[in-house]
């Protein structure tokens, strides 16, 4: 929606405000682009070419599937291509990139140049892949405090900054636990615990990045906390407490201090629900991906592995500073009392397996409940079921 003020007019995307005047220089040189694909002379353009231009001019990317070429195949007119805009433009992948566009990009300093003893190059399927060795206890720290001091999460990265089909998954999982509160450790933007909030439930928030608050959802932004969750104040205890792709990002130096505090935010009967890159084979979600680096081969499941893909500027990929197998992420939970729930999992994998098919990395979840909780697993397997079936849109998804 387009409004006008006392000062600019507006753009409204979704929960987010965005002055117009910021980005025409970026609406000019999207409407060049799609001129400048547009046919010369009486060369007509396909329903399909027109819609896999426009994919192009607006997502800087090929189109996956024929969805929206068929959807103006089947009625080339007018009306259906600016549908098809219009279904571009509203969607959630649209939304993230205007958002990114507005926040200055910072380079980050060459780490290679700064402690080029520290990496090694290894060979790996692909090519070569630049590896930081955090040998000791003390390259782990110095590589946490790099993070922390260039303010790395201070930028968005993987996280969507939007509502979409992710968010409104797990949401929906939240709510088959049978939630009327939860706490998410990293909850970015907050959407997540917008859409639960909306549904009734008691949220908060923990978030170390600046740049989240900016974009915050408005209807939990005031549930928000921001910090180190082990220096905030916390005195409530939740039915769910969600980390999603957080716990990865922790020093694994510092890892059991932040289990021990997320134990004491959850209720007895509560579930904690993980969602973490793990390298090595499941019973439940199978391989998700495989152990490529001859340590993580060597190591496997006894131990957190020391040696971490990097970017060419020597950043741990992703900003992940814990790299292991799901093996060692089931002792480490059981470690701390938690155990994991197969028959919620396996129900979450029933469902969800189109979705998984292209977010491949949520394969890789535990639900984890303490060794006295009371509820029954099959029950609450098939509220989550019911639950999911009511979130339009799931590829693939049995009824």
């Amino acid at each position: 929606m387009i409004f006008g003020g006392k000062f600019a007019a507006c753009l409204k995307i979704g929960r987010v405000i965005v002055p117009l005047g910021l980005r025409l220089a970026r609406w000019s040189s999207l409407s060049r682009r799609l001129i400048g694909s547009a046919p010369r002379r009486r060369e007509v353009l396909s329903a399909e070419a027109l819609a896999a231009a426009l994919h192009r001019a607006i997502f800087d990317r090929e189109p996956e599937g024929g969805a929206w070429s068929r959807a103006v195949g089947l009625h080339p007119s007018s009306q259906a291509v600016e549908g098809v805009i219009r279904t571009m433009i509203g969607s959630a992948e649209f939304r993230t990139r205007m958002l990114k566009s507005l926040v200055p990009q910072v380079d980050l300093p060459d780490l290679t140049l700064l402690m080029p003893d520290r990496y090694v190059l290894e060979q790996v399927p692909g090519g070569p892949l630049r590896v930081y060795i955090a040998g000791s206890d003390e390259g782990i720290a110095d590589m946490a405090r790099l993070i922390e001091t260039h303010r790395y999460y201070d930028r968005f990265g993987a996280a969507t900054p939007v509502i979409d089909l992710d968010k409104e998954i797990t949401a929906a999982i939240v709510s088959g636990l049978g939630a009327r509160s939860c706490f998410e450790l990293g909850c970015f933007t907050g959407t997540v615990l917008s859409l639960l909030a909306d549904r009734g439930l008691r949220v908060l928030g923990a978030e170390a990045s600046h740049l989240a608050f900016v974009f915050a959802c408005a209807n939990i932004r005031a549930s928000m906390l921001y910090g180190d969750l082990l220096s905030l104040p916390i005195q409530e205890r939740f039915d769910v407490v969600l980390c999603m792709d957080v716990l990865e990002h922790l020093s694994p130096l510092r890892l059991d201090a932040y289990l021990e505090k997320l134990l004491s935010l959850l209720d007895d009967d509560g579930y904690l629900y993980v969602n973490s890159p793990m390298f090595g084979g499941d019973a439940t979600f199978g391989t998700v991906e495989a152990p490529y680096l001859a340590e993580w081969q060597s190591v496997s499941d006894a131990s957190y592995w020391r040696h971490w893909p990097c970017d060419e500027r020597g950043w741990p990929l992703h900003g992940h500073l814990i790299w292991a197998s799901p093996g060692w992420w089931t002792r480490k939970f059981a470690s701390h009392g938690l155990t994991r729930d197969p028959v919620i999992e396996n129900a979450i994998h029933l469902q969800l397996g189109g979705f998984f098919d292209y977010a491949i990395g949520r394969r890789s979840l535990f639900v984890l409940r303490r060794a006295a909780n009371r509820n029954d697993s099959a029950a609450l397997a098939a509220q989550v079921t019911a639950a999911l079936s009511q979130v339009p849109g799931i590829p693939g998804k049995r009824t």
